[in-house]
């Protein structure tokens, strides 16, 4: 099975973060292209351009809470200095 964040994502992601109890909000820039979503919590706001990028973000905040800046083991790093190598 292959699945891409493409814009047949965008609602079963809205999907999942409203199932996670999260209020959702689209605001569309002023250059009436671009949209900035947001998922709000408690007193936790999330925002990402895409609503899969905003389930990432939440899913990130969730796993390591106020924490969430893990840096080690670089994997970013490990992951493209492999494709170069490729």
């Amino acid at each position: 099975m292959d699945l891409v964040a493409w814009g047949n994502t965008y609602n079963p992601s809205l999907l999942v973060l409203r199932q996670k109890g999260y209020q959702l909000r689209a605001e569309t820039a002023s250059d009436g292209k671009n949209v900035l979503w947001t998922a709000l919590k408690d007193e936790d706001s999330f925002s990402a351009h895409s609503p899969p990028e905003l389930l990432g973000i939440v899913v990130l905040w969730e796993t390591f809470g106020a924490d969430w800046n893990q840096q080690a083991p670089n994997l970013l790093a490990e992951l493209l200095n492999s494709t170069n190598d490729d």
